[in-house]
């Protein structure tokens, strides 16, 4: 009740002002004619222009009183003619107002001036009241307030009219008030009950467009519906994957495309409400198809093994997914026949294992083969250096030492290929091990050239140490690393021409420490830097070669410093010569790493 006595007007007009506006636009018709209605009154009204004349004759009351009555008549034309459309409704409503006003002040004063009987006078503002409420469509305040005016004059003008004492002029003005309240009540109930109307042709109104859109909705949700259905009817059996759908209830197939049947052999009149689960060939099948549908909501497919109709077994992966299809719930099964690659994985495995195995066999062949070798080489190398050296008294001939000195070399060389060779296949194994510890720089590489300066010397090739100082100190396998300078250094020393320098540098940088092996030769061009790091490789492939080798040093001082979670590069250019950096991390200089993380924390 609150929402109701807030939505009107004490008058029974909209307290919405855009509401009443609507209301007033939608009603326009009504009002222009209810002012049309009036006109027949005002016409009777400009009429009685003629009992003027008679009372007064042809005086300037007269005159006065007919310019008011055609005035009135003017303006209620102005706004039957003019005024016609609801946007030009204050024009409209102002002319209306106006002919009210000169009703209301004419009437009276006509009465007067032609001394009409005081009953009949009455009688005819009574009937103006009542044609001012009921006619006239203008506000119901400001008609209130002309009425009133009307009531006024009348009262104002009545002695002039009769002989009337107190009593009759107060029953006088008792009526009138009557008469105005039965007119507001009546314009009051009148307003609430069009709008009323107003407001349920609304409601209808919302309603329909509102049924009216839910009944497009569904009609477009129905189009999409079969348009869907027939773009999956297409899509389905022109898939190029095997998909097919099923009623989950029992496992029997609604639908299967061209493919899916391709895959098991058969036709569509075969596949007709047949039970999918004959096509699964496994042991505990409802389990399995559970785990199917489990993780089909999850996305994951499931390998089964499955039958054809001519009992060819075929490893596929299975997706389900929950659909609805013609109003039921179904199962849209993707299948993907996965048997060529089960097959290739299961060949690739077997070719693995086998590999693993020469691998294995390889390495222990070379195991045993490095120590039934290196037992007798140490023999030799032992047994010749003493003839070499003479130890045991004179050889006799030169000739027996040279040949002494020849076998001692061959079987250093012999010895110390193996021991490459062993090294590279442990480390290819995983089986080389790091025995690390603190050492110094300057040691191992002190070390390293002791090893090879005999054969510089021979080469007149000159070995130049640049360290820093003090002595780095670093934590390694001190034998590995030393491996790696005497295979770096003796290959500067083959490949460098006579009269030469061969350099080793080390450096700690921001971001590692840095040796390097300097040479000038012949240098590598870049297209065969990897064939360089490859084992067993090579760059002069000729029989005729100018150096000896296996082509392991490079790529054993490259897995050895893998090892110590370093880098080798090499930086070559063809006639300048090479340079082969190894870079290790600087958590292996000691004092370096502390030193650094503290200065990282400032």
């Amino acid at each position: 009740m609150t929402d109701e006595k807030e939505a009107y007007r004490w008058t029974g007009e909209f307290a919405d002002p855009q509401l009443e506006d609507t209301y007033l636009r939608a009603s326009w018709t009504e009002i222009h004619a209810r002012l049309g209605a009036v006109l027949i009154a005002i016409h009777v009204f400009v009429s009685w222009a003629i009992f003027d004349f008679l009372t007064l004759g042809l005086s300037w009351p007269f005159v006065a009183l007919t310019v008011g009555r055609f005035t009135a008549l003017g303006a209620t034309l102005l706004a039957l003619k003019v005024f016609r459309t609801p946007d030009d409704r204050r024009g409209f409503m102002f002319c209306a107002i106006v002919t009210q006003v000169l009703v209301s002040f004419i009437a009276p004063l006509s009465l007067m001036l032609g001394e009409v009987n005081f009953a009949a006078a009455l009688l005819s503002i009574v009937v103006i009241l009542f044609a001012f409420y009921i006619g006239v469509p203008t506000r119901l305040a400001p008609n209130l307030v002309i009425s009133s005016v009307l009531c006024l004059g009348f009262v104002i003008v009545s002695p002039a009219l009769a002989e009337i004492d107190t009593l009759t002029l107060l029953e006088i003005c008792v009526l009138f008030a009557v008469v105005n309240a039965i007119g507001v009540e009546m314009v009051r109930a009148a307003n609430r009950l069009r709008r009323d109307g107003f407001l349920t042709l609304m409601r209808q109104q919302e309603l329909y467009d509102q049924l009216k859109r839910e009944v497009e909705s569904r009609q477009e949700a129905e189009a999409t519906v079969r348009n869907t259905e027939e773009s999956f009817q297409s899509i389905f059996y022109a898939a190029p994957l095997p998909i097919a759908l099923v009623d989950p209830a029992g496992f029997g197939l609604m639908q299967a495309n061209m493919a899916a049947l391709k895959l098991f052999g058969m036709n569509e009149d075969e596949a007709q409400n047949i039970d999918v689960r004959a096509f699964f060939d496994e042991e505990d099948l409802p389990a399995r198809i559970e785990t199917l549908l489990v993780s089909g909501r999850a996305g994951a497919p499931v390998e089964f093994r499955m039958k054809r109709k001519d009992d060819a077994v075929i490893h596929a992966l299975v997706s389900a997914a929950t659909v609805h299809f013609q109003g039921r719930r179904a199962l849209l099964i993707g299948i993907q026949d996965v048997t060529a690659r089960r097959k290739e994985a299961e060949a690739l495995r077997d070719a693995r294992d086998q590999a693993t195995a020469a691998s294995r066999s390889k390495s222990e062949f070379l195991a045993n083969m490095s120590h039934e070798l290196r037992t007798p080489l140490n023999a030799i190398i032992g047994f010749s250096e003493a003839l070499e050296r003479e130890l045991f008294g004179p050889v006799g001939n030169p000739r027996y030492r040279e040949y002494a000195e020849d076998i001692h070399d061959s079987g250093v060389h012999l010895l110390s290929l193996i021991n490459d060779i062993l090294d590279l296949s442990k480390i290819e194994a995983g089986h080389f091990k790091l025995h690390e510890d603190e050492t110094e720089l300057d040691h191992i590489v002190e070390a390293a050239t002791r090893i090879v300066r005999h054969r510089a010397q021979q080469a007149n090739i000159e070995i130049e140490c640049n360290l820093p100082s003090p002595a780095i100190v670093l934590v390694a396998d001190e034998r590995a690393l030393k491996q790696v300078l005497i295979n770096l250094v003796s290959n500067a020393v083959k490949f460098s021409p006579d009269r030469s320098l061969v350099r080793i540098d080390a450096q700690v940088t921001s971001e590692h420490l840095r040796i390097s092996v300097a040479d000038q030769g012949a240098g590598i061009a870049a297209e065969d830097v990897p064939r360089a790091l490859t084992p067993f490789t090579q760059l002069d492939g000729s029989l005729s070669r100018a150096h000896e080798g296996t082509g392991l040093g490079l790529p054993l001082a490259k897995h050895l410093t893998d090892l110590h979670d370093g880098a080798l590069s090499i930086d070559s250019t063809l006639g300048e010569g090479t340079v082969v950096h190894v870079d290790l991390p600087l958590s292996r200089v000691v004092g370096k790493d502390l030193a650094s993380k503290e200065t990282a924390s400032l």
